[in-house]
């Protein structure tokens, strides 16, 4: 028997090499689109790849049916049965040109148990339709092939590592399922392009959140003890102050704990800014009057234990005297556990908060939680802290540059 691979741009093409070469009796083997290699192939059309047979000692009659040829060509060689039979039971051997198939003498042990409905479709037609339709069908078991590739192989892998920085599941699918049905070539792809491709899916998830999103010039910051809500109001009041050179002022909401006051009060001494300190609604109202001609005013929160339904519905009447827009921002550790991020941020939307700043990200490297956060509240992440550093250690966050944290959180030496 001889066996040769044919590489030709379609498959009308391909049919003419395998006719010039192997004759009239070959057989299909195998039929597949040529791997992806390079940019190139991804970006533009990829051969077709065809594996076909033929043995040099059987010919068919002129005028034989597929069915007399492929008996004859079973019988040939007891030794070989197995192969032959079953190309021949799956539609692949081939009949003579200008000949009919007559569907009533096909012996049951040829038909398989599901015949494709295309070849039943066009047993009257010419034998080059027959051909067309099998090696099409080829082509298609060729497709999903790579599928089930990508799925085992570079697919399988993100899906560990997502997992492992603890994006939610329903996330995880929503990200890689459409690449999994994408028909890369997964082994022959570069990663880095296949990151990409992450990247804007990502990218494509978070864009509802930060469509909303709008600035005003009051910004107040709310959330648990512990997280870093005065340092955080530090590094951006002073890159507007002593950077920008704007004027601000600084409010600080005081109800419960001592010590809050005297933080802020002396980081406004160092920026030459007076902080006003306010203990009721009326205050605030009052405060931010005064400061109506500056270019941002920073309201300072106490930490407010979210489970405590009173004080955080006391904040909220603070919060809904300003009288104007603001932006409220939600501050929150990132090493703190996903599921707890997620029920804070639930006790604290009676609060109306529409921002959500990210702290401490250095001390952590699972990053999932961020994505988790943003699919469940649907309130951007507009800043990310990232040290104890005033002003410099705090980013603004986009959509995009969100994707790239977690793919460069991705990127350990972890054993997935």
């Amino acid at each position: 028997m001889k066996i040769k691979k044919f590489v030709a741009p379609d498959m009308q093409l391909a049919m003419q090499q395998i006719r010039q070469e192997l004759g009239e009796d070959a057989v299909i083997v195998s039929t597949i689109k040529e791997p992806i290699r390079n940019i190139r192939h991804l970006l533009g059309h990829r051969n077709v790849e065809i594996t076909a047979a033929v043995d040099d000692v059987i010919q068919n009659k002129p005028g034989d049916t597929i069915i007399e040829a492929s008996q004859r060509y079973l019988s040939t060689d007891a030794n070989n049965d197995y192969e032959q039979q079953v190309q021949i039971e799956y539609g692949i051997a081939k009949r003579t040109v200008n000949n009919k198939l007559p569907a009533q003498i096909i012996p049951g042990r040829l038909i398989p148990s599901k015949l494709p409905e295309p070849i039943l479709a066009i047993a009257n037609q010419e034998d080059n339709e027959w051909f067309k339709v099998m090696l099409q069908q080829e082509m298609d078991k060729g497709g999903n092939g790579m599928e089930n590739s990508m799925e085992n192989g570079m697919v399988d892998k993100w899906k560990k590592i997502f997992r492992y920085m603890e994006v939610d599941d329903t996330l995880i699918n929503n990200i890689f399922n459409d690449l999994a049905k994408n028909s890369i070539n997964d082994n022959a792809l570069d990663e880095d392009i296949f990151k990409i491709h992450i990247k804007n899916k990502i990218v494509d998830l978070l864009k509802p959140a930060y469509n909303e999103h709008k600035s005003a010039r009051i910004y107040t910051f709310i959330g648990p003890s512990g997280v870093g809500k005065t340092l955080t109001l530090a590094k951006l009041a002073t890159r507007l102050k002593v950077v920008e050179k704007k004027e601000i002022g600084l409010i600080s909401i005081f109800n419960h704990r001592f010590g809050v006051i005297n933080k802020l009060s002396i980081f406004g001494e160092i920026i030459d800014c007076p902080v006003d300190i306010v203990t009721s609604p009326t205050e605030l109202i009052k405060a931010i009057e005064a400061h109506r001609n500056k270019t941002a005013v920073f309201i300072d929160t106490e930490g407010r234990p979210s489970k405590n339904r009173s004080q955080v519905l006391e904040l909220q009447s603070f919060l809904g005297a300003v009288g104007e827009q603001q932006n409220i921002c939600l501050v929150l550790g990132t090493p703190t556990k996903n599921r707890d991020l997620i029920r804070i941020a639930n006790d604290f939307l009676p609060t109306g908060f529409n921002k959500i700043i990210m702290t401490k990200l250095d001390e952590t490297d699972t990053y999932g939680s961020m994505l988790n956060l943003i699919s469940n509240t649907g309130v951007p992440i507009v800043y990310i802290a990232n040290g104890s550093n005033v002003p410099d250690d705090i980013e603004q966050i986009t959509p995009k540059r969100l994707a790239e944290i977690l793919l460069g959180g991705a990127e350990t030496d972890e054993d997935y």
